[in-house]
């Protein structure tokens, strides 16, 4: 048999080739015609054009943990979600409710687990914070900081639970053992809060705006938590006398937050120093619409007293104590000034009543510049000095503190009524 030339032979075998290569290609291409040919399945979930705001977001949220929850019952992680979700709720809201199902709930995760449930444990602090029961508080963050010892945001929960019950060398101790590396805000609000207490406040004024950068990178954290920063760093301008800075840190926190109630209550107190009442009236009435806070309550009612509006002024009074006195046990401390500088002799002694109680177990810079104001109001000048000179030994930086140095310095001792 004669043999074909080898030439030919590989012309022949690249041919085959690239047939087979073209066939390939026809059938990868008639697949693709049937496919697009063929009716799309329905998707898994379908897409919505409603757009749910944040709170309504956080609503479904609640409702969905909710029934997580109650479905699993050993469930640590759930209640500490739905705890997390309630107390941000609480808190924008003013839901005594909220915030007792949120002390529930994050008691329950920390009975179910205690290991690897740090956040649970700051979670229950946190909100014992928010109800002033500061020994508890204590108590579950030093829980916290036992089971992981040496946690920046644990140590940073105790030393600020400590700088509120007064205990200050045990907060400098605490704060100092924190590495703080600037981008851990929640750690550095808490520092920059000691840094206030104890009269350095250009060192919290840093920390907090970098903590702000931080923040505001963040597009996964809720707005009402973006604005807090802003509106804490306006309160720390407006405490020294900076106020068109105070009013800028608070307009920005608007901007973040929309008719957010702790933003309008600075911006109603600041205008109340300028003594630009209208415009503390109009702030303070969009933030009680939302909430009854009894600080921004007084405010409204000092801008219309000095308005000459007595029948609102006495409105807005009464509806601060009734806001002030929900939790009875508990003496809300910008209501008991409003007293001491607007009350009757009768409500100035129940405020020296309270104010003396709760030093017992509360011995801050706040809590003796309120007694020593109790006590001046009440003619007991020398006893207001010594109460004084302890609200002022950690040098805090405060317009107020000042004012009510000033005061009772001006008043000689002969004055002094007797015990």
């Amino acid at each position: 048999m004669r043999t074909l030339p080898r030439p030919l032979i590989g012309a022949l075998l690249v041919f085959g080739v690239a047939l087979t290569i073209v066939a390939g290609l026809m059938a990868r291409d008639g697949q693709r015609r049937q496919r697009a040919a063929a009716p799309m399945p329905a998707p898994l979930v379908a897409l919505t054009d409603v757009v749910y705001t944040e709170s309504e977001v956080r609503d479904r949220d609640i409702e969905f943990y909710a029934r997580r929850a109650h479905e699993d019952r050993q469930s640590a992680s759930d209640r500490l979600t739905l705890a997390t979700l309630l107390f941000r709720r609480s808190r924008i809201a003013g839901s005594a409710t909220d915030l007792a199902q949120a002390e529930s709930l994050a008691r329950e995760s920390v009975s179910l687990r205690e290991q690897r449930n740090g956040q649970a444990f700051q979670v229950l602090a946190t909100i014992l914070m928010a109800r002033h029961a500061f020994r508890e508080a204590r108590d579950i963050a030093q829980r916290a900081d036992s089971l992981e010892p040496g946690r920046a945001s644990h140590l940073a929960l105790l030393a600020e639970i400590e700088l509120e019950l007064g205990d200050y060398d045990a907060a400098a101790t605490h704060f100092k053992a924190v590495h703080y590396d600037g981008k851990q805000f929640t750690v550095g609000a808490r520092m920059a809060r000691w840094y206030e207490v104890t009269g350095r406040a250009e060192i919290a004024r840093s920390i907090l705006e970098k903590a702000i950068v931080e923040v505001d990178r963040r597009d996964d954290l809720p707005r009402e938590q973006v604005a807090w920063f802003h509106y804490r760093l306006g309160e720390l301008h407006l405490r020294v006398g900076r106020l068109p800075l105070a009013d800028s840190a608070f307009e920005r926190a608007l901007q973040r937050n929309p008719d957010d109630v702790r933003a309008l209550g600075g911006l109603t107190r600041t205008a109340l120093a300028r003594r630009d009442w209208e415009r503390a009236i109009q702030y303070g009435e969009r933030a009680t619409g939302a909430q009854l806070d009894p600080t921004t309550l007084g405010a409204v009612s000092r801008a219309y007293a000095a308005l000459g509006d007595s029948v609102q002024a006495g409105q807005f009074a009464k509806a601060m104590s009734v806001s002030a006195l929900a939790q009875p046990e508990v003496i809300h401390r910008a209501w008991g000034l409003f007293l001491l500088d607007h009350g009757s002799p009768a409500e100035r002694r129940e405020v020296l009543r309270r104010a003396r109680r709760e030093l017992k177990e509360r011995q801050d810079v706040y809590g003796h510049d309120l007694l020593a104001w109790a006590l001046f109001r009440s003619g007991r000048v020398e006893e207001a000095r010594r109460e004084m000179a302890l609200a002022l030994a950690q040098r805090t930086e405060d317009v107020m503190l000042t004012a009510h140095a000033r005061a009772i310095a001006k008043i000689p001792p002969a004055r002094d009524a007797a015990p």
